[in-house]
């Protein structure tokens, strides 16, 4: 609200600013089409056109200002010539010389120093032909102070340019510093976040790795389904432990780690035999022709799949689950469901955690879809729809 209101501040302010300009350059065209009759001897249908025009210039200053300069030029001359009168002393009428060099500032405020300069020498060269062109001229003594008053006001309008230059160039490099502040900021909170999960996480991870491979040797002839199901855990724990240092690696300093094979869609088959090892009922079927993905697409099946795994072990452990892989017509479908659970998951219920985001957001990325949620008769599904370009990419 408060950034609305400055806003709005700051467009009235621009707005009261144009009104008083237009009228500023209202009340000097009045006056030089006064000036123009009385002293000058100006025809008053003359006189107000000219004054029209040179309000016009001042007016157009705001929005047009190359255009404007060359009008409020071109009525100052014409002004001059219409005169009958011999001006004397000075070049241009007074009210003319002022319409003028308002326009100056006003045209010149976003212009360029060298375009300053060449309009100060138009400017001046317009004022030498006046000043002989003309019967009863005021000559090149007159120049002085129009040349004076002009080439005064160009440079303080090239000063208050350069100001104004120099306080954005200010203001974008305290954003820039800013930008710099925060990211450093960010990146401290990052290498803080790894830290915490290399104490807590990779320590936990690597006691269960190293219980897993010690265990079968503190029995004498244990089964092989229970050396089978160490095996099996050490595995997990070890993979656990290399995906979580490479998480690390990019949140400490941004880099990854060494580039290494990411999981792709042909190991899911190994995905779901070594959670079926745990004694839960996983099956796989994949419909259709094969087709390659590009590799975040690979990728993003893969952990779709093992989140989707990960969740019905947890929240329903002991009941059958089935993966199915549709490639369809320009769509590619990964289903993931499981039957109602026997017993109860261990440790509390569970809300909506990360993973059923970080499926949504990897579908996201993929322009997919994703449903997820209780089936009617009874159990969970996780549904995503891929959509595949013509060469089969995703």
């Amino acid at each position: 609200m408060v950034v609305v209101s400055v806003h709005a501040d700051h467009g009235r302010a621009i707005a009261w600013a144009h009104a008083g300009v237009c009228v500023y350059g209202v009340f000097l065209g009045a006056v030089a089409w006064h000036t123009l009759i009385e002293d000058y001897a100006v025809r008053n249908e003359t006189a107000g056109m000219l004054g029209l025009t040179l309000a016009v210039a001042l007016g157009l200053s705001l929005w047009w200002p190359v255009a404007a300069w060359w009008l409020s030029l071109a009525g100052s001359v014409l002004a001059v010539a219409a005169a009958e009168q011999a001006i004397s002393e000075v070049v241009w009428p007074g009210p003319v010389l002022v319409v003028h060099v308002s326009v100056l500032v006003l045209s010149g405020l976003r212009a360029e120093p060298r375009v300053l300069v060449t309009r100060w020498l138009i400017t001046l060269a317009a004022g030498l032909v006046l000043g002989y062109a003309f019967p009863g001229g005021a000559g090149p003594l007159a120049l002085a102070d129009m040349t004076v008053l002009t080439g005064a006001t160009l440079v303080a309008v090239a000063a208050v340019r350069a100001r104004g230059e120099a306080l954005r160039g200010l203001a974008l490099a305290r954003w820039d510093t800013g930008r710099a502040l925060a990211r450093e900021a960010l990146l401290e909170e990052r290498a803080r976040i790894a830290r915490e999960l290399h104490d807590v996480v990779a320590h936990h991870m690597s006691v269960v790795a190293v219980q897993a491979e010690a265990a079968p040797y503190r029995l004498q002839d244990p089964p092989k389904v229970l050396i089978d199901s160490f095996a099996v855990i050490r595995t997990s724990a070890v993979e656990a432990l290399d995906e979580l240092h490479r998480i690390l690696g990019l949140l400490r300093d941004g880099d990854p780690g060494p580039a290494e094979p990411q999981p792709v869609i042909d190991e899911l088959g190994r995905l779901v035999a070594r959670v079926a090892e745990t004694g839960a009922p996983i099956s796989m079927e994949i419909v259709g022709v094969r087709r390659p993905l590009a590799p975040s697409a690979e990728l993003s099946v893969y952990r779709i799949v093992q989140e989707a795994l990960s969740n019905v072990l947890r929240h329903a452990p002991g009941a059958a689950a089935h993966v199915e892989l549709a490639y369809l017509p320009g769509l590619l479908e990964v289903r993931v469901l499981n039957e109602p659970s026997s017993s109860p998951a261990a440790g509390k219920p569970a809300g909506p955690g990360h993973g059923l985001i970080g499926m949504r957001e990897r579908v996201a990325m993929l322009d997919g879809e994703l449903e997820a949620g209780p089936r009617a008769e009874g159990g969970y599904l996780v549904l995503a729809r891929l959509p595949l370009t013509e060469d089969g990419d995703a």
